[in-house]
């Protein structure tokens, strides 16, 4: 009798730890916001252990975005900023993602957009782990686009009204600027987006003045540096309403990369510039975003009008060498300076 009943207790204690093991709950990996189509978005989130099901998961829609709550699962490692990306693509619509742990065995996955999503713009659905594809079990999230998003504020549509824009394709003449492995350099780099830029420009409404429209000095051969630069800055009319300083960036490692604008210390109304620059740069030309930063450049410092300096890329990484000397990608760079000035005047009401 005794034997048995030890038996039942061992019985009992194996199908608790079973019971114990199955209720483990699931463990986020990773989330990943990518553009799935030209029309949406998707957000996955990708876990491991228990399978998750549309009775884990609820969803609340605010004017700051979306926010998942997840039963039975816990954060893993996209507490973690590492364990979040949100693909070049996907920004034009997506902000940030939060994951926090709010209690025992629930997860909040906050997501921020850049504006505003109704539960009728998003769908939610569940997909099991795929071996042959190396993929967690996920839960996805598609998000289609409004047409504020898919607006690329291009010359049709909106209207510049006259006012003028001032381009400076860096370098030139004598300067060539940076040079990349197989020999482009960045005044021809500078100045080829430039002129498409300012074909852009002009169809949408502005006035376009160059500091230079081909391969010269502004002020002349083997001046000081402050005599050219001061020579860009006077190409600027006393009605300029913007100035855009177009370059390419250089390192001694050629695995240097991205893009980044600089805006002036202080300076708000190009430090806003400098945002819409950044933001265009990353959505069209898909390159790592090196953020936007502040410099006492001297075209920014002595402009009389909101100013940025642009780094369109590193000419001497090879790979961004080759793009830069694409005539796409020139003309990508120079649609994404045309929708940044275009949002500079139509959000926020700045003339």
């Amino acid at each position: 009798m005794l034997k048995k009943i030890l038996m039942c207790f061992s019985l009992l204690f194996v199908l608790t730890l079973a019971a114990t093991a199955q209720a483990k709950p699931a463990e986020l990996t990773g989330i990943e916001a990518f553009d799935l189509d030209k029309d949406t978005v998707r957000i996955e989130i990708s876990y491991r252990g228990e399978r998750l099901d549309a009775g884990d998961v609820s969803s609340e829609f605010s004017l700051a975005g979306m926010k998942l709550d997840l039963d039975n699962t816990l954060p893993g490692r996209v507490s973690r900023v590492s364990g979040i990306q949100i693909q070049s693509g996907a920004r034009s619509l997506v902000d940030k993602i939060f994951v926090n742990k709010t209690q025992e065995r629930h997860t909040s996955v906050r997501i921020n957009f850049k504006s505003e999503v109704t539960d009728g713009d998003a769908t939610i659905n569940f997909e099991p782990a795929n071996r042959s594809e190396n993929k967690d079990a996920r839960i996805i999230v598609d998000v289609k686009k409004s047409a504020a998003q898919e607006d690329d504020w291009t010359s049709t549509g909106y209207f510049g009204g006259g006012r003028v824009i001032v381009l400076d394709p860096g370098h030139g003449g004598s300067d060539a600027g940076a040079i990349g492995p197989t020999g482009v350099t960045e005044k021809s780099v500078a100045l080829a987006v430039s002129l498409k830029a300012q074909r852009l420009l002009t169809a949408s409404g502005y006035q376009v003045v160059m500091t230079r429209t081909t391969d010269v000095d502004v002020a002349a051969p083997g001046v000081p540096d402050s005599t050219e630069l001061q020579a860009r800055v006077n190409k600027a009319p006393s009605n300029a309403a913007l100035f855009i300083s177009v370059h390419c960036n250089a390192f001694s490692n050629g695995k240097a990369n991205g893009m980044e604008t600089y805006h002036a210390p202080t300076a708000v109304k190009g430090a806003r510039l400098a945002r819409l620059l950044n933001e265009e740069l990353e959505r069209l030309g898909g390159l790592s975003n090196r953020g936007v930063k502040a410099a006492r450049f001297y075209v920014m410092t002595h402009s009389q009008c909101p100013a940025s300096l642009i780094e369109l890329g590193f000419i001497t990484n090879p790979r961004e060498e080759k793009l830069l000397a694409s005539d796409d990608y020139q003309q990508k760079l120079a649609q994404a300076i045309t929708n940044a000035v275009n949002r500079y005047f139509n959000q926020g009401g700045f003339d």
